[in-house]
């Protein structure tokens, strides 16, 4: 218990959901993390689900630095949604030559406006 929050692990019987946390509201919710290192990722890109319009799932990017110091990104799936499709469009917008089935990715910038925002858990 961190924060008057109680946190579980999954098992690998909820796909799509790596976190179950109830908060002090009394409201449960499901998270999913995706982590990458700078070190192993240069192009400071994270994966993001294909069908994530099918999700209402909050998602918690975590960003370790080459110094190891971790920034982390709370960003809802409607809002990770309509900002992965946005970058996918415009990445092959520019490259017309590209396929147009391009994996859904998002670059850490367009997750700075996410940055610690714990409040957006909505557990408070």
């Amino acid at each position: 218990m961190s924060m008057g929050y109680f946190a579980s692990l999954t098992l690998k019987n909820y796909p799509e959901t790596d976190i179950f946390v109830l908060g002090k509201n009394g409201i449960t919710i499901a998270i999913q993390v995706k982590t990458q290192r700078e070190k192993n990722t240069p192009n400071k890109l994270f994966h993001v689900p294909e069908k994530i319009e099918n999700t209402k799932n909050t998602f918690v990017y975590v960003w370790i630095k080459r110094d190891e110091s971790i920034d982390c990104f709370i960003i809802p799936s409607k809002d990770l949604a309509e900002i992965s499709k946005k970058s996918r469009d415009n990445y092959i917008a520019s490259r017309p030559n590209v396929s147009k089935e391009q994996m859904r990715m998002i670059h850490v910038n367009d997750l700075q406006s996410f940055k610690d925002r714990w409040d957006l858990l909505g557990l408070d």
